[in-house]
Protein backbone atom coordinates (compact mmCIF):
# COMPACT_ATOMS: atom_id res chain seq x y z
CA UNK A 1 0.00 0.00 0.00
CA UNK A 2 1.38 3.38 -0.93
CA UNK A 3 1.80 6.23 1.52
CA UNK A 4 1.23 9.93 0.90
CA UNK A 5 3.43 12.71 2.22
CA UNK A 6 2.81 16.44 2.03
CA UNK A 7 5.68 18.91 1.78
CA UNK A 8 5.02 22.46 2.97
CA UNK A 9 7.41 25.36 3.31
CA UNK A 10 7.51 29.02 4.20
CA UNK A 11 9.23 29.46 0.81
CA UNK A 12 6.03 28.74 -1.18
CA UNK A 13 2.25 28.69 -0.79
CA UNK A 14 0.36 25.41 -0.75
CA UNK A 15 1.80 21.93 -0.70
CA UNK A 16 3.62 19.35 -2.78
CA UNK A 17 2.29 15.82 -2.42
CA UNK A 18 4.52 12.77 -2.77
CA UNK A 19 3.27 9.20 -3.19
CA UNK A 20 5.68 6.59 -1.86
CA UNK A 21 5.42 2.82 -2.46
CA UNK A 22 6.01 0.01 0.05
CA UNK A 23 9.74 0.07 -0.68
CA UNK A 24 9.98 3.76 0.23
CA UNK A 25 10.44 4.87 -3.40
CA UNK A 26 8.76 8.04 -4.64
CA UNK A 27 6.35 6.94 -7.37
CA UNK A 28 4.74 10.31 -8.11
CA UNK A 29 4.46 13.88 -6.94
CA UNK A 30 1.83 16.57 -7.40
CA UNK A 31 2.48 20.30 -7.38
CA UNK A 32 -1.04 21.35 -8.42
CA UNK A 33 -1.87 22.80 -5.00
CA UNK A 34 1.47 24.62 -4.61
CA UNK A 35 2.44 28.03 -5.92
CA UNK A 36 6.02 27.45 -6.98
CA UNK A 37 8.32 29.80 -8.82
CA UNK A 38 9.90 28.53 -12.03
CA UNK A 39 13.20 28.12 -10.16
CA UNK A 40 11.52 26.08 -7.39
CA UNK A 41 9.76 23.85 -9.90
CA UNK A 42 12.97 23.34 -11.87
CA UNK A 43 14.81 22.46 -8.65
CA UNK A 44 12.13 19.94 -7.74
CA UNK A 45 12.16 18.36 -11.20
CA UNK A 46 15.95 18.17 -11.43
CA UNK A 47 16.58 17.12 -7.82
CA UNK A 48 13.49 15.05 -7.08
CA UNK A 49 14.40 12.66 -4.28
CA UNK A 50 13.96 9.03 -5.29
CA UNK A 51 12.92 7.72 -1.90
CA UNK A 52 11.54 8.86 1.42
CA UNK A 53 14.91 8.71 3.18
CA UNK A 54 16.35 11.19 0.65
CA UNK A 55 13.42 13.55 1.29
CA UNK A 56 13.90 13.30 5.05
CA UNK A 57 17.65 13.87 4.67
CA UNK A 58 17.02 16.92 2.49
CA UNK A 59 14.71 18.35 5.14
CA UNK A 60 17.45 18.24 7.78
CA UNK A 61 19.15 21.00 5.75
CA UNK A 62 15.96 22.87 4.82
CA UNK A 63 14.64 24.14 8.12
CA UNK A 64 11.82 26.07 6.39
CA UNK A 65 10.19 22.87 5.06
CA UNK A 66 8.03 20.25 6.74
CA UNK A 67 7.12 16.77 5.56
CA UNK A 68 3.96 15.21 6.96
CA UNK A 69 2.48 11.81 6.26
CA UNK A 70 -1.23 12.14 5.72
CA UNK A 71 -3.98 9.77 6.66
CA UNK A 72 -5.20 8.08 3.49
CA UNK A 73 -8.48 7.09 5.07
CA UNK A 74 -10.23 10.43 5.20
CA UNK A 75 -13.88 9.62 5.68
CA UNK A 76 -16.90 11.67 4.77
CA UNK A 77 -17.51 12.16 8.51
CA UNK A 78 -14.05 13.71 8.87
CA UNK A 79 -14.74 16.03 5.93
CA UNK A 80 -18.23 16.91 7.17
CA UNK A 81 -16.98 17.77 10.66
CA UNK A 82 -13.96 19.72 9.41
CA UNK A 83 -15.88 21.69 6.77
CA UNK A 84 -18.51 22.53 9.41
CA UNK A 85 -21.25 24.12 7.33
CA UNK A 86 -24.03 21.85 8.53
CA UNK A 87 -26.96 24.25 8.70
CA UNK A 88 -27.08 25.34 5.06
CA UNK A 89 -25.42 22.34 3.39
CA UNK A 90 -27.13 19.17 2.24
CA UNK A 91 -25.42 16.23 3.90
CA UNK A 92 -27.01 13.81 1.44
CA UNK A 93 -25.83 15.68 -1.68
CA UNK A 94 -22.36 16.31 -0.24
CA UNK A 95 -21.96 12.64 0.72
CA UNK A 96 -23.14 11.51 -2.70
CA UNK A 97 -20.50 13.70 -4.37
CA UNK A 98 -17.83 12.59 -1.84
CA UNK A 99 -18.50 8.91 -2.51
CA UNK A 100 -17.96 9.44 -6.26
CA UNK A 101 -14.59 11.13 -5.76
CA UNK A 102 -11.31 9.18 -5.97
CA UNK A 103 -9.40 8.89 -2.68
CA UNK A 104 -6.70 11.26 -3.92
CA UNK A 105 -9.30 13.96 -4.61
CA UNK A 106 -10.93 13.40 -1.22
CA UNK A 107 -7.56 13.95 0.44
CA UNK A 108 -6.90 17.10 -1.56
CA UNK A 109 -10.41 18.44 -0.88
CA UNK A 110 -10.01 17.81 2.85
CA UNK A 111 -6.53 19.34 3.02
CA UNK A 112 -7.61 22.44 1.06
CA UNK A 113 -10.37 23.44 3.50
CA UNK A 114 -8.12 25.63 5.66
CA UNK A 115 -6.68 27.42 2.63
CA UNK A 116 -10.19 27.99 1.28
CA UNK A 117 -11.37 29.35 4.64
CA UNK A 118 -8.39 31.70 4.82
CA UNK A 119 -9.41 33.28 1.51
CA UNK A 120 -13.11 33.81 2.23
CA UNK A 121 -13.86 37.50 1.85
CA UNK A 122 -15.13 38.99 5.12
CA UNK A 123 -18.89 39.39 5.05
CA UNK A 124 -19.43 36.46 2.69
CA UNK A 125 -20.31 32.99 3.78
CA UNK A 126 -18.77 29.65 3.06
CA UNK A 127 -20.00 27.70 0.08
CA UNK A 128 -22.36 24.85 0.84
CA UNK A 129 -20.35 21.64 1.38
CA UNK A 130 -21.71 20.10 -1.83
CA UNK A 131 -20.85 23.27 -3.78
CA UNK A 132 -17.33 23.22 -2.37
CA UNK A 133 -16.91 19.62 -3.54
CA UNK A 134 -18.46 20.27 -6.96
CA UNK A 135 -16.34 23.39 -7.56
CA UNK A 136 -13.08 21.46 -6.99
CA UNK A 137 -11.34 24.63 -5.80
CA UNK A 138 -8.24 22.63 -4.78
CA UNK A 139 -7.56 22.07 -8.50
CA UNK A 140 -7.37 25.79 -9.38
Amino acid sequence: MSRIFVLTSSQFEGEVTFTVNDLGRVTSFDTASAKLTVAQLNYLLSSLPRDITEIEKLLTYKTTATLTEINRDITFEMFWDRYNEKIRSSRKRAQSKWNKMPKSEQIRAYNFISKYEAHIIPGTGKKYAETYLNAELWNN
